[in-house]
């Protein structure tokens, strides 16, 4: 067995037993040009950069960075690097008019999520700021614990109800508003006691806790459906996936509400995982297909990738019936879709143990290729701008420190290879 899995578990273990000793903001802050145990990328919609999440697991810095590359210079942006709280999952944006505006995270060591702004005039060197934020001389902007979210006192019924993000909070995702008068949403996964929580975003991208449900434990795959604007919810600890619907309700007394305080969450599905009776672990990143009719979730019981039809029947009633299992090995993490310029889709399946990303064809479910790349291969995302000149998959390569870079332009003698890393 590969060491990457019990040196993570180790330290994670020192990390939380140090914490507790220095309070968590103290020490150096968080190179600008340096990565320690990235865990997440994510693509801006201008194109040009992508926003690196290092999870600082090994406390050598004040806190965890985001750092930002840009693609066509491949080299770090030192000037939009920002640190948030300890162990964060991905930054998920919320995007409007093709440029990013606001950005979330959330931090384990805290159960916080933190808010930051993106302004000025050039999308691809936006002007970052966040609550009690601060910035010394060309030094990484510090977004302290202070200007986080972790949870809001509301009255109901003359009685006070605490409202927080979770416990053990990971995955972010932005819901953009699909009718008027309904606010763009931002869903925060718990792993640890499986609250998902809901805040609205403001016009600026303001976060406000408004809601909570609770769903399973070991929340930590969500996705939105881009035909039907249902919400998918996967767990490391149930055999199910859940299916609710996003939308302001005005009666707090309908039955299917989760939660009264919450008018847009209603549950109405569960998705049945067949398995063996021997699991480890169960689902892990969710991923849906452009037409919003397949859901694809990575699997670690056994590793696979499942694909499921969620299209609607004739009664507008959402399916869940598992039409294939694609084998996997080596711990399926992440998963990215790109659609080709033949129509079809292929999924990019990063495997942890593995050092490779799968390649897969969506409809057939045949495995097409194997990419070599990095130590510890987490969380992906896709540039595919052919207007840039860039049609590239960006890993994070947890246990090398490092961003792996893949081409994927089919006209290029390096398709499918790692051509460099970053670090």
């Amino acid at each position: 067995m590969s060491p990457a899995r019990p040196l993570s578990r180790t330290l994670l273990s020192l990390a939380v037993a140090l914490l507790a000793c220095n309070g968590g903001e103290e020490g150096d802050p968080h190179p600008v040009d340096q990565l320690d145990f990235p865990v997440s990328v994510t693509a801006d919609p201008s194109g040009r950069l992508v926003w690196v999440v290092s999870g600082n697991f090994d406390l050598a810095w004040r806190g965890a960075g985001v750092l930002a590359i840009d693609v066509l210079e491949n080299r770090f942006v030192p000037e939009l690097a920002f640190e948030v709280g300890h162990f964060p999952g991905p930054l998920t944006l919320l995007e409007r008019d093709g440029r990013a505006v606001a950005g979330y995270i959330a931090s384990r060591d805290e159960d916080d999520v933190y808010a930051v702004y993106f302004g000025g005039e050039d999308p691809a060197r936006p002007e970052l700021s966040c609550e009690d934020g601060a910035r010394r001389g060309a030094g990484i902007l510090h977004c302290p614990e202070s200007g986080a979210i972790r949870d809001l006192d509301v009255a109901v019924d003359d009685e006070e109800v605490t409202l927080t993000v979770g416990e053990d909070p990971y995955t972010t995702l932005v819901r953009p508003a699909r009718r008027g008068g309904e606010p763009d949403l931002l869903f925060v996964a718990g792993m640890r006691n499986g609250t998902l929580a809901t805040l609205s975003l403001s016009e600026t991208g303001v976060p406000r806790l408004i809601g909570g449900v609770e769903l399973s434990d070991g929340l930590i795959g969500l996705a939105v459906n881009p035909a039907s604007g249902r919400l998918y919810a996967s767990s490391k600890l149930a055999s199910s996936l859940s299916v609710l619907d996003v939308g302001a309700r005005f009666d707090a007394d309908d039955p299917t509400l989760l939660d009264p305080l919450n008018p847009y969450l209603r549950l109405v599905a569960a998705i049945a995982i067949p398995e063996p009776a021997l699991v480890r672990d169960r689902a892990r990143a969710l991923a849906i297909s452009a037409d919003g009719t397949r859901l694809y979730a990575t699997y670690r019981a056994p590793d696979s990738l499942l694909i499921v039809d969620i299209a609607d029947d004739a009664f507008g009633n959402a399916r869940g019936r598992v039409l294939q299992r694609v084998s996997l090995a080596d711990d399926p993490g992440d998963i990215a879709v790109l659609t080709t310029d033949d129509g079809d889709e292929l999924l990019y399946v990063s495997c942890f143990r593995g050092n490779r990303i799968e390649v897969i064809d969506a409809r057939s479910g045949a495995v097409l290729d194997s990419i070599k790349v990095g130590q510890g291969p987490s969380e992906i995302a896709i540039v595919d701008r052919p207007d840039l000149g860039v049609r590239r998959l960006y890993v994070a390569l947890f246990d090398a420190h490092a961003v792996g870079v893949v081409e994927l332009d089919p006209s290029s003698p390096f398709y499918h290879t790692e051509i460099g890393e970053i670090r």
